[in-house]
């Protein structure tokens, strides 16, 4: 029995209605502000419709066991200027995009894969470093 694959796989577009929610795409760097503090700046914010669903247990834990988590998937009607986003925000959770296809390479839409920005990211990166606690104490180790 041999095994093949399909590398001109097609997708199917998003149904009329499918791209339900309002999405953000930004672009997200960190600013030094003075002594060891960083400031979020946002740059090239874009708003569209999409869909937003979170992948498959398969591809989740694939994408672990590269060290590039993929948690959602977020498409979104084709436009170029989006690709150089690094963010999106939906209903006030932040995705990291970690890639982009063109779905079928007709340049109708955009699928991004995702990671959902954690907490615990958020609260290392604002309170200095990798031995961050919720208690205060010993926020260095």
């Amino acid at each position: 029995m041999s095994r093949s694959f399909d590398i001109n796989a097609r997708y199917r577009f998003p149904d009329i209605g499918e791209l339900n929610k309002r999405v953000l795409f930004r672009k997200h760097r960190d600013e030094p502000t003075g002594e060891a503090e960083l400031k979020d700046v946002y740059t090239d914010e874009y708003t569209t419709w999409g869909k937003v669903s979170p992948v498959g247990e398969t591809i989740r834990i694939g994408s672990v066991q590269i060290n590039d988590v993929i948690t959602h998937r977020v498409i979104v009607r084709y436009r170029k200027q989006l690709y150089k986003s690094n963010q999106i925000v939906v209903d006030d959770c932040i995705y990291n995009i970690k890639g982009v296809i063109d779905v079928n390479s007709a340049r109708r839409f955009l699928a991004f894969s995702c990671e959902e920005q954690s907490e615990e990211k958020v609260n290392r990166r604002k309170f200095g470093g990798f031995g961050y606690q919720n208690d205060g104490v010993g926020a260095f180790e």
